[in-house]
């Protein structure tokens, strides 16, 4: 029974262990000491996964053949920093050295996807889940002044800030250039809402350079982004579970957490914002609601033999899932899951 668990782990469940360890960190002024509640929670998600990589064969591989999985990969060293963050008081060194292999594992990423993606390119293979290859790096600017490399938090934000000047283009294009994606696919559009947002904290945690008239400037796009993700994600909520729902979990903490900061940092400047507060305040409560859907409904799919409890649409009863893009096979319902229950499915065909 548990390796039958195992085996319906999806791949983005790395997303979710992302934006739970954030959210413990945004909640941790209100409830001292949720951050550890998340931490852990993160902990035995990225468990599970490296637990799925390791009995199911070719899994891995699988996933980082895709450019979506293969980008979405970059939450898990991401979701390390984060946890590395909350320890390091205690494991010292070991939590540094971790830490490090974490940076460097997002670098062999981001060396990796653009040999595998980018030097071949093709504009119907670029999504949102590209900011999280190139801009997810930025998790070490946040992390960095906890292991006192204030100063490599610093260029990696510049980094981060280039690569998402480039890439809102890019992706942007991409998606007003093809209609009709993969319904899999399209709670992804939700990462939005993180790039701009994650390098408003790692330049307000290790970027002094960077003028606040800069930040206030990039919260100022933060905005309309976090609109559209919240659009979109409103529209996917009415449809069937995707494990892609993930993409509801940190692009939402990291926004709530950006205008908590920037606000802290105007009011410091003698220039405080209320609206801004207020933002912060109703994103925070917006994020945290998110987040638990999301784990529930992980927990629901993960427990659950099959996928058919994820179809809630009855023309999904007269549609083989095998024929499914290769998207939504992916990121949507693991490939052998979604095989056996088509049997089921056919099965009980029979029987009536």
């Amino acid at each position: 029974m548990f390796k039958d668990a195992i085996e319906r782990i999806p791949f983005p469940i790395c997303g979710v262990a992302l934006g739970t360890i954030a959210l413990g960190n945004l909640l941790n002024g209100f409830i001292p000491g949720i951050r550890y509640v998340g931490a852990a929670l993160a902990a035995l998600m990225l468990a599970l996964l490296v637990a799925k990589c390791v009995m199911v064969s070719d899994f891995f591989h699988e996933n980082m053949e895709n450019p979506i999985s293969a980008s979405v990969s970059g939450t898990f060293p991401m979701t390390i920093m984060q946890l590395m963050a909350v320890v390091v008081p205690w494991w010292g060194p070991v939590a540094t050295v971790i830490w490090g292999a974490a940076v460097g594992a997002h670098m062999a990423l981001i060396a990796f996807f653009t040999w595998r993606f980018v030097v071949h390119f093709q504009l119907d293979q670029v999504f949102a889940t590209w900011f999280i290859a190139y801009v997810g790096l930025a998790v070490a600017s946040v992390t960095a002044p906890a292991f006192g490399f204030i100063a490599f938090g610093e260029g990696v934000f510049w980094f981060a800030l280039i690569a998402l000047l480039v890439l809102v283009v890019l992706v942007t294009v991409s998606y007003l250039a093809r209609r009709g994606r993969p319904e899999a696919t399209l709670p992804l559009i939700c990462i939005y809402a993180a790039p701009f947002n994650l390098c408003i904290v790692g330049a307000i945690n290790s970027a002094p350079s960077a003028s606040l008239h800069l930040l206030v400037a990039l919260w100022g796009v933060a905005c309309l982004m976090y609109v559209i993700a919240a659009v979109n994600a409103v529209l996917c909520l009415r449809r069937q579970f995707y494990p892609s729902f993930a993409a509801f979990t940190f692009p939402f903490v990291i926004a709530a957490m950006a205008s908590q900061l920037l606000a802290g940092e105007l009011a410091l400047s003698g220039n405080a914002f209320a609206p801004m507060e207020v933002i912060a305040v109703i994103q925070t409560i917006i994020a945290t609601a998110l987040v638990v859907y999301v784990i529930s409904r992980y927990v629901v799919f993960v427990a659950t033999p099959t996928v058919v409890h994820a179809v809630e649409e009855e023309a999904w009863d007269e549609v083989s899932l095998t024929d499914v893009p290769e998207e939504e096979n992916l990121i949507g319902y693991p490939r052998d899951v979604a095989e056996e229950a088509e049997r089921e499915l056919h099965e009980d065909d029979m029987a009536v």
